[in-house]
């Protein structure tokens, strides 16, 4: 693993938390008509679980940094701060659903992975949009850079990168501290409830596109390079890190 960046390249089998066993590891694009690096994952072993391994501190820091995060677990949420997360976050889906858009118009073999990819443009572009009208954040550059260069490569690649937000997403609506910091939202009685089942509930649609993009990579993942995904994944988890940071909630409190 690289020391700067966190990208896996390739590892003794030993340093790979007995996940994988692979000759070589590589993180260039491949040529189309190149199979990609066969890397042998253990029996019984999915995965997503390998990926998500690989980025499970990432995640822990993003838990212990973000004040978005903080201020739902000490019940301390304003509607500003909660206003914010929502509007970055219709921007982020916003300015994605037009590479997903232009990505499927240029797939012609209808397949499982394209009918996903189908199906998340659907649910991201009937999301709560409201259109921004400055200009996109660094956070959300250096994003939408990321899934530019995911989409060189093989569409399935594409389903992993979309998972770490969801993904996220999904870790925590059922995060069970959350879970009771959420029912004590600052502010009347009516806001908390509002602003908890509306939470709740677009978080819990998270969790089952997690289940669908999580399935869908392990029936492909013969296809896939492991180091490549594990690279992939954590690069957009990085992303989300980055989209936490920028919203200082604290600030507004201070």
């Amino acid at each position: 693993m690289d020391p700067k960046n966190g990208e896996l390249n390739s590892a003794p089998c030993g340093e790979l938390r007995f996940f994988i066993c692979s000759v070589e590891g590589s993180s260039e694009v491949l040529p189309s008509d190149r199979k990609p690096v066969q890397s042998e994952l253990v029996a019984g072993v999915r995965m997503f679980d390998v990926v998500w391994s690989y980025s499970n501190m990432l995640v822990e820091d993003i838990l212990r940094s973000s004040s978005f995060v903080r201020q739902f677990r000490t019940g301390q949420l304003t509607q500003s701060c909660f206003t914010s997360f929502i509007q970055q976050e219709a921007l982020y889906l916003y300015r994605v659903s037009s590479t997903l858009e232009a990505l499927i118009s240029s797939l012609h073999e209808a397949d499982d992975v394209r009918s996903l990819l189908q199906e998340t443009l659907k649910h991201y572009s009937g999301t709560n949009q409201t259109i921004l009208t400055s200009p996109p954040p660094p956070w959300l550059i250096g994003a939408l850079q990321s899934f530019h260069s995911v989409v060189l490569e093989d569409p399935i690649y594409l389903l992993v990168a979309l998972s770490a937000r969801s993904s996220l997403r999904s870790l925590l609506i059922r995060n069970q501290e959350l879970q009771s910091g959420l029912e004590q939202v600052s502010g009347s009685v009516v806001t908390a409830e509002r602003l908890y089942h509306e939470w709740r509930e677009d978080s819990l649609k998270e969790v089952t596109w997690t289940q669908r993009y999580s399935k869908l990579i392990e029936d492909h993942r013969d296809n896939l390079d492991v180091f490549k995904a594990v690279n992939i994944f954590r690069e957009h988890m990085m992303n989300q890190k980055s989209f936490h940071k920028s919203l200082d909630c604290d600030a507004e409190v201070l």
